[in-house]
């Protein structure tokens, strides 16, 4: 139970420090002025003649924490400082079924031509996208202990769900003005991933015996993962890395993927947008590996594939509370029962978080728009739904403002502001956040959206195109 505990709190903690969960709508996607509106509207008419960016021209990271929080992990004092690890109140406030994830992104380079009716898009960059769903059975299991999980049918059920690939994304695109209502867009996708690692099954359930007391505990983990270099385990039982890492390396992992949207003007005010994003898969075929995780035959605790446990004496518990060299031997018999085997494992797919959004528009005038968006994510088996409503103003075509709201499923109080400008007649600025709240206390928040970029952009009088 030691290295399953290990485990599940590794992967807990690092997917904390991720703070994550996947992309939902951000103001940069209702700035009009912003070319990087065309990553959720391919379809966009840019008031530009053409756009370039190198680097900094796109940083992005958007995350989520539906449930774990900051004041629910502590008790504090009358100086609001934490005093003690409160796991009983952690394991009430989670629901159950809870979730963290992370997108982050960063353009390295970015280029948009204007030709005859349309946008030729160029674009570069590298994507991390990280989400896990899990249940609150082990938090429940280590607050209230195993008294409160007494009988067959009222075990604590552990089960967890992982998903995380690191990619590299080329994509050429184009945006074409159909008639002067329609607009159409898309990107075609070339893709090579890094490192990916997925479960296809985490869970486990333990409970104790009514009449003798004993601990039976089940678990069932299995895992598949690629890595840039071959992964196995030494003599010792350490976790090792075979050989240099190879440049090359960067480019073994194919994937392909596509963006479509398309816009419809019904007249000078009302508009209409339906995109699909991120629509694709890449294909896992280097360094794969598979983690198993079952209980193992190491003697006395082991029944029938199941670890029993049947207790300690007066003795064993005294010696192990005060004998460190005692207790280094019973935990090291403890690991023995629940080794995880890594083996090699043939090429398989993993599909992208693919993204649908509808969102309708209602000009009031040539600088001032109001938006209203519905979205969804698939991430795995599980459908992430979203509602936006966006104002979007622009000021002396240099500014633009935009304060939108934003609420989907444990979140429902997200605020978001985002700034663009223009300096030196082409260059422009610009810095968003979904939730202005979470910049002030992140350990507390379910949703945290960040953009900021800097892009130069070029019409032919040198100035921006007004809109119509």
């Amino acid at each position: 139970m030691k290295n399953l505990f290990q485990f599940c709190l590794v992967a807990t903690l690092f997917l904390v420090c991720l703070n994550a969960r996947a992309q939902e709508a951000s103001p940069i996607d209702f700035m009009r002025m912003s070319p990087n509106q065309m990553k959720a509207n391919p379809a966009a008419d840019l008031p530009y003649e053409s756009v370039m960016s190198l680097v900094v021209g796109n940083l992005g990271m958007d995350a989520q924490n539906t449930t774990l929080r900051y004041d629910n992990l502590f008790d504090f004092n009358a100086q609001n400082q934490p005093t003690t690890l409160n796991l009983r109140k952690l394991a009430n406030s989670l629901k159950e079924s809870n979730f963290l994830g992370l997108d982050a992104q960063v353009d390295l380079f970015t280029l948009y031509r204007r030709l005859n009716q349309g946008m030729l898009t160029i674009n570069y960059g590298v994507k991390t996208q990280a989400n896990a769903q899990y249940n609150d059975g082990l938090i429940q299991l280590l607050g209230y202990g195993n008294s409160a999980f007494v009988g067959e049918n009222n075990p604590a059920k552990v089960d967890v769900d992982v998903n995380a690939q690191v990619y590299q994304e080329f994509a050429v695109g184009y945006q074409r003005n159909i008639t002067e209502k329609l607009s159409v867009g898309g990107r075609v996708k070339l893709l090579f991933g890094f490192a990916n690692v997925n479960t296809q099954s985490f869970d486990a359930k333990l409970f104790t015996d009514a009449d003798s007391y004993t601990l039976r505990l089940e678990e069932n983990i299995a895992m598949r993962m690629a890595v840039p270099k071959v992964l196995y385990v030494s003599e010792e039982g350490k976790l090792m890395t075979d050989g240099p890492f190879k440049a090359g390396q960067l480019f073994r992992n194919p994937g392909f993927g596509i963006d479509l949207a398309a816009e419809y003007r019904f007249d000078a005010r009302f508009s209409a947008v339906a995109a699909v994003q991120d629509l694709g898969f890449i294909h896992w075929g280097l360094n794969g590996m598979g983690l198993q995780g079952r209980v193992h035959d190491a003697g006395r605790f082991y029944d029938d594939g199941n670890f029993l446990f049947e207790g300690l004496d007066i003795d064993q518990l005294q010696r192990i509370f005060s004998d460190e060299w005692y207790r280094e031997q019973f935990l090291d018999t403890l690991q023995k029962y629940f080794q995880l085997e890594f083996t090699p494992m043939e090429a398989y797919n993993t599909a992208l978080n693919t993204q649908l959004l509808l969102r309708g528009n209602y000009d009031l005038d040539a600088h001032n728009r109001f938006s209203a968006q519905v979205q969804g994510r698939f991430l795995g088996s599980a459908f992430r739904p979203a509602l936006t409503l966006a104002y979007d103003g622009n000021f002396y075509d240099k500014l633009d403002v935009c304060v939108t709201y934003t609420m989907m499923p444990h979140s429902f109080d997200n605020i978001g502001l985002g700034i663009s400008g223009r300096v030196f007649r082409t260059c422009q600025i610009y810095l968003t956040t979904g939730n202005v709240v979470a910049l002030f206390n992140p350990l507390n928040t379910s949703w945290m959206n960040l953009k900021m970029g800097v892009v130069f952009v070029l019409t032919p009088e040198g100035k921006v195109r007004v809109y119509e």
